[in-house]
């Protein structure tokens, strides 16, 4: 028993002085048992260990392979491709073998046979995008599904296609994996639309449900390409359930800034020029057309005085950061908005599913207001004497009532009440002076 104990115990000891001289020998060198790319490195010093991967690593990037993305076909190299081998850092990996962790960890690491490593990569991403390009089109951006107006004016949908861009990732995998490849496919990644043609098919868009027209005088330059920007704004926007419209948001400020002209404007109740001159036929087309579609008015004002393009009652005003035109669609269906304007014609549409409600809008004059005379006496005049300078214009009081046609049903909805106020007549007379 004491000799099997003696016997363990030198052994013990022998195994610890060859441990110990294994050590001293392999003080800066590699370790047995480590390879990269099935070229060993077991027992070289550190210094040579780094002339065998300096060498191997040239030898790697400088290799030609063809890199191919549908029809065609490029000849490259690693290093072309900006995909160099960092040997230092492979170095590094090599020579840690063996001399980390805890002494159970590093004995085992010592004599558990090979250690098979990778090499240590660097990627310059430029010129890695700079040797795609010579493959042509490495990126389709994605169309989103829409809807469209055939020629007989109903919608219809205009599918989405997919796009698609390189997959950078698998392929410097791919090419790290096998580094012998003489042909390579690029991979590409699916890019999906935003909207696709599902979503759109989900929105049930098969109806004209409300559309209104007005008409302007299309001589006026600055005014009609006003129109025209705004109306740009609005065109095929979507209104989704729950959603509440904002006219200022969606057409933004109206300054030269953003590209917008003079024209005429009501200001304190007076026509004056002023940017944007114009928006406000736009919004009251709009208006119009969200009334006829059953749409819930959120915010809505009417001019300080009479305008001729829509019936009286029923226009909108708009200033932006001031007055707003809001509509919220409580119904469950999504409505798809469309703006056209033709010579002098100015249409705005919505379109929804078959349930979708309509309405009839019924406004009528309540009271006509006479203008008030504004007297302007003129002392040097003789007393006969008498002038118009300026005609006024009636004022109105209105209503606006609306009839809407919902689930096999109707119900009278009152809409809003206005004051147009007269514009006065300036009438100069004379009149004899006290002196």
């Amino acid at each position: 028993m004491v000799r099997w104990k003696m016997v363990a115990v030198l052994t013990f000891l022998l195994f610890l002085v060859s441990l110990a001289l294994a050590g001293t020998y392999y003080t800066n060198r590699i370790l047995p048992g480590v390879t990269v790319y099935n070229h060993s490195l077991s027992g070289l010093e550190v210094n040579e260990a780094r002339e065998v991967l300096s060498r191997l690593s040239r030898e790697i990037e400088d290799r030609q392979f063809s890199l191919r993305l549908g029809k065609n076909m490029i000849s490259t190299t690693f290093k072309d491709l900006g995909l160099t081998i960092d040997y230092e850092k492979t170095l590094d990996k090599a020579y840690a073998v063996g001399r980390k962790g805890d002494i159970l960890e590093r004995l085992h690491q010592f004599f558990s046979g090979t250690h098979e490593l990778n090499f240590s990569w660097n990627l310059q991403q430029e010129k890695l995008k700079k040797e795609l390009q010579k493959l042509g089109r490495v990126y389709k951006k994605p169309i989103n599904a829409q809807m469209e107006l055939d020629s007989e004016g109903k919608p219809h949908i205009k599918p989405g296609q997919d796009g698609w861009q390189v997959d950078t990732n698998t392929l410097i995998s791919n090419l790290k994996n096998d580094i012998n490849v003489k042909i390579i496919d690029v991979p590409l990644n699916r890019i999906k639309p935003k909207i696709t043609t599902e979503e759109i098919k989900a929105r049930k868009i098969t109806k004209l449900t409300g559309k209104y027209t007005t008409f302007f005088n299309s001589a006026n330059k600055n005014r009609t390409h006003n129109i025209r920007l705004a109306a740009s704004a609005l065109d095929g926007i979507w209104l989704k359930p729950g959603e509440v419209l904002s006219f200022n948001e969606r057409v933004g400020p109206r300054s030269l800034e953003t590209g917008y002209r003079e024209a005429i404007v009501i200001e304190n109740q007076r026509f004056v020029s002023g940017v944007g001159g114009g928006v406000c036929q736009l919004a009251s087309t709009f208006y119009n057309a969200a009334l006829i579609a059953g749409l819930t008015i959120v915010e809505r004002q009417p001019h300080g005085l009479a305008i001729s393009y829509v019936p009286l009652g029923r226009d909108a005003t708009v200033a932006y950061g001031l007055i707003d035109l809001k509509i919220r669609n409580d119904n469950p269906y999504w409505y798809w908005i469309k703006t056209s304007i033709e010579n002098n014609k100015l249409t705005v549409s919505f379109y929804s599913s078959e349930e979708a409600p309509y309405a009839e809008v019924i406004s009528r004059i309540i009271e006509k207001v006479p203008p008030p005379e504004k007297i302007v006496w003129k002392p040097d005049w003789d007393p006969e004497r008498v002038e118009i300078k300026s005609r006024g214009q009636n004022g109105y009081r209105t209503e606006v009532v609306r009839i809407i046609h919902k689930n096999n049903e109707e119900y009278k909805e009152f809409v809003s009440k206005d004051f147009y106020p007269p514009i006065p007549s300036t009438i100069f007379r004379g009149r004899k002076s006290n002196i």
